[in-house]
């Protein structure tokens, strides 16, 4: 097995455990609204759903879906932990109100 397709398989598997800790992050913040938490993982999951139908033969899809819904997990996941992160650093640096 030629070394590259080794490199494109662990490229692969590290992406895709990169997105389930992602969701699973996602998934932890209580102050989303639940839809906001779920987008996440139902991306990856309809992302997963797409990469396995080429068992099926229907490679069009897989090419067509797979990839561009796992970057999009990817993406809204770390919109969501960036923006939840900068609320979180704004409210810390508020002034405590002296009685």
């Amino acid at each position: 097995m030629p070394l590259t397709l080794i490199l494109i398989a662990l490229f692969a598997l590290a992406f895709l455990m990169f997105n389930i800790v992602v969701s699973v992050r996602v998934w932890w913040l209580t102050e989303l609204p639940t839809w906001r938490r779920i987008l996440p993982t139902l991306l990856l999951c309809a992302g997963l759903a797409a990469s396995a139908s080429r068992v099926t033969g229907t490679i069009i899809v897989a090419e067509t879906l797979a990839f561009p819904m796992n970057l999009a997990t990817t993406l809204i996941g770390l919109f969501e932990l960036n923006r939840h992160r900068a609320r979180r650093t704004a409210e810390g640096d508020r002034p405590e109100a002296s009685a």
